[in-house]
């Protein structure tokens, strides 16, 4: 079983993921575990890891696309209303 600090250590270093953490520490949520960590002794990342900023990027992403196909849309809505 790992200790408080160790689970903590570990989701710092990317090893684990803040859910299990969060199963681990007890925390109620990723707040509760930067104040665990800072309690703890535990230091605390400030960078993303290589996947937490692909992820970032794809959902980045993702949402651009969402947001230029609905002014696409509302363009073409405008567009179709109009009195000619």
């Amino acid at each position: 079983m790992m200790s408080v600090h160790d689970a903590l250590a570990a989701w710092q270093s990317g090893d684990i993921t803040a859910d299990r953490a969060m199963q681990l520490t007890g925390a109620a949520d990723v707040m509760e575990l930067y104040a665990f960590a800072h309690t703890s002794g535990v230091e605390i990342r400030e960078d993303l890891l290589p996947r937490e900023k692909e992820q970032a990027d794809r959902a980045a992403s993702l949402i651009s696309r969402l947001m230029r196909d609905e002014e696409a849309v509302a363009r073409r809505a405008g567009q179709d209303l109009t009195v000619r």
